[in-house]
């Protein structure tokens, strides 16, 4: 495998993510598969009852609070008929791999997983994916053949961006879309490196989260982070390209404080957008 080249077997064949995913908290600050503690809640309204400690403070009806003059809570119970929906970024900043394989290679296998895994709970899946000028969208469907169908977008749509990755769309594209048509009590997970995440698509996240289900998926390459050693950098800025030539450690320790700053601002906000945040280092895969 080079990587780069992706055959729809290996979308039809990938294992679904309880099986790519780990299942607790790794403890480790470090980046490679890190997922916060949080979990998610059904989020059909069942009833109103008093408040006891311990409930979720975001759950407070406030009306019936202001009413009675005590605070009240709401329940929810699981949706049986639950949706799944899955936005991929396939977006130009999403075609890097210093090596083990292209972000947007690992983004395609993740979806794929996410489908199958939505499947097997039951539960309907959507796909969403930012590919170059487009937005492609598949209808919510709970059957083998809806999955297939998921698979068979992500792939076209990846191989697409091999040849041409312009790319005039953006995750926030995608989440204004979906917050005009979602069905309430959806889970939503959202696979990207969220490098064209604006502040306007940042609230939308944050607002889909209120009542919904949010799972953010960051692929990065650890050269986005760091040199590990000093030499010649690529550069494309889009409108030129050149190289940087490194030969002192103090260019690679700038380098290094620029990425990681980066990461941290992009973890901050999505910890505080999402239920659970995973980063995923497409370097080690």
């Amino acid at each position: 495998m080079s990587g780069i080249e992706l055959t729809f077997e290996d979308l039809v064949n990938v294992p679904p993510s309880n099986v790519v995913l780990p299942l607790s908290k790794v403890a480790s600050p470090r980046f490679g598969f890190q997922a916060s503690s949080t979990k998610g809640r059904g989020m059909e309204f069942d009833e109103v009852r008093p408040y006891v400690p311990g409930d979720d403070v975001r759950n407070i009806d406030w009306y019936i609070t202001a009413r009675s003059g005590k605070p009240h809570t709401k329940l929810f119970r699981e949706e049986r008929d639950r949706c799944t929906y899955i936005i991929t970024d396939l977006g130009e900043t999403m075609y890097f791999g210093s090596q083990g394989q292209f972000k947007s290679r690992v983004a395609s296998l993740l979806t794929a997983s996410t489908a199958w895994q939505a499947v097997i709970n039951h539960d309907k899946v959507s796909s969403i994916i930012i590919s170059g000028n487009e937005i492609v969208r598949t209808n919510p469907g709970g059957r083998h053949h809806d999955v297939l169908n998921i698979i068979k977008k992500v792939h076209a749509c990846y191989n697409r961006g091999l040849n041409d990755r312009t790319s005039t769309r953006n995750i926030g594209d995608a989440l204004q879309l979906l917050s005009d048509s979602i069905r309430p009590g959806s889970v939503i997970y959202v696979i990207s490196d969220f490098y064209r995440l604006t502040s306007k698509a940042a609230i939308i996240l944050r607002y889909l989260n209120i009542n919904h289900i949010v799972y953010c998926y960051q692929i990065f390459d650890r050269m986005e982070i760091e040199l590990k050693n000093p030499g010649m950098l690529y550069v494309d800025n889009d409108n030129s390209v050149g190289y940087v030539i490194s030969p002192d450690k103090k260019f690679t320790d700038d380098y290094r404080k620029i990425g990681m700053h980066r990461m941290r601002v992009l973890s901050t906000q999505l910890k505080h957008s999402c239920q659970r945040f995973i980063r995923i280092d497409a370097s080690k895969q």
